[in-house]
């Protein structure tokens, strides 16, 4: 059986984590070999991952580096116990998050077992785009780019020697492509698209469960994402105090958690919309709420491909989204959506438009129908990379 090795993060609840689960299930598991490589322990959506993947932690079950160099030492491990010190001091004392993910590398020790293919998946800078080239033993080894680069634009500049060093460089949207390629020219010919795969047949499954619970019979408006300015949940207020002053019985529904809560909290009291804006935390299973909501509004300020948006496209909803890299890949304007500028009156005005037109909103439903959205065939294209 080949084998493949996958470095990310943890496994929270995020649209790279469920990427990562829909592109594992797709793979043969009769032919391969495969391994998660976390950098931390636990996560919402660690039990989601297949059985038979196997998944281990970069740092141990040590809670923290103090931790971790105690046991090396009741060990015997003294070596290991003072290079962990010494290059943890020497990452908390990084001045740019490159040298700190350089020297966490440093601290771990390289692996022993030769893999057919690493992957580094997960942001463009980040750790485990150094740890699979400097600490992993494989045949060829792959980076993946989730995000729009241009938004982390000086701190990939000193990425690029490792970036050189990889076979492949997977891109999630064509856009995300073009602006990697125009930062790294000489690295065009090994780097190409491959959209993320979700699984329809299980998203429809999973949406008969419960979903809304309370009773609400005005219109449900859904966004699905982790509360961060990225994902732009912050202009929603505004934009749902218009409707509500405009008189739509309207109720929007938020699923996710992150840093935004807070300011999302003092906004949603400030603007007095705790019975309008409801905050629903992270929830494993969001499909029975985008299965059953009337209209999904992505508020995105940059993504790379964002999943959310093409799991609404699977049901079939109604969709508003901001105009962020790789929205018209996935939407087309007018037909199987609306995308606007990041501006709270140019979505409260297209919002209101799908209520009042409801002929409209029946059409682009109707053209959302007609598409394929699995992708699952790109897998193909991950593969073909062991053979070349």
């Amino acid at each position: 059986m080949k084998k493949i090795i996958f470095v990310t993060r943890q496994m929270v609840m995020g649209g790279i984590e469920k990427a990562l689960i829909s592109m594992l299930e797709t793979i043969p598991k009769d032919e391969f070999d495969i391994t998660i490589l976390v950098m931390a322990n636990g996560g919402e959506l660690v039990d989601d991952l297949p059985d038979y993947v196997k998944v281990k932690c970069l740092f141990g079950d040590e809670q923290s580096t103090r931790e971790r160099v105690i046991n090396d030492f009741k060990k015997g491990k003294f070596a290991a116990a003072f290079k962990t010190g010494y290059y943890s001091l020497l990452a908390r004392k990084a001045k740019t998050v490159f040298e700190q993910e350089f020297y966490h590398s440093k601290m771990l020790p390289k692996g022993k077992e030769r893999y057919d293919m690493a992957i580094a998946f997960h942001t463009p800078a980040s750790f485990p785009v150094v740890y699979v080239i400097d600490n992993i033993i494989a045949n060829k080894k792959v980076a993946w780019i989730h995000s729009d680069v241009t938004q982390y634009e000086r701190e990939l500049q000193p990425y690029k020697e490792y970036y050189s060093k990889f076979d492949k460089v997977f891109c999630v949207s064509k856009y995300a492509m073009d602006k990697f390629t125009d930062m790294y020219p000489d690295l065009k010919k090994r780097t190409a698209v491959f959209y993320n795969i979700i699984d329809c047949i299980k998203m429809d499954k999973l949406s008969m469960e419960k979903g809304f619970e309370d009773r609400f019979n005005g219109t449900k408006i859904l966004t699905v994402g982790r509360l961060t300015s990225q994902k732009g949940q912050d202009l929603i207020p505004s934009i749902l105090k218009l409707l509500t002053l405009a008189g739509f019985k309207i109720r929007w529904y938020c699923i996710g958690e992150g840093e935004g809560r807070a300011e999302l909290e003092n906004l949603i009291k400030k603007n007095q919309l705790e019975e309008h804006l409801i905050l629903l935390g992270n929830l494993n299973n969001p499909y029975p709420y985008m299965k059953q909501c009337d209209i999904y509004v992505q508020p995105s300020r940059h993504e790379g491909y964002c999943i959310t948006l093409a799991e609404a496209r699977a049901f079939n909803k109604p969709i508003i989204t901001t105009d962020f890299v790789g929205a018209r890949e996935q939407i087309i304007d007018g037909e199987t959506g609306i995308i606007v500028d990041f501006d709270n009156r140019q979505i409260f005005e297209q919002i209101s438009l799908l209520l009042k037109n409801t002929s409209f909103k029946q059409q682009l439903q109707c053209n959302l129908k007609r598409n394929d959205l699995s992708n699952k065939t790109n897998v193909e294209n991950l593969l073909k990379v062991l053979k070349q």
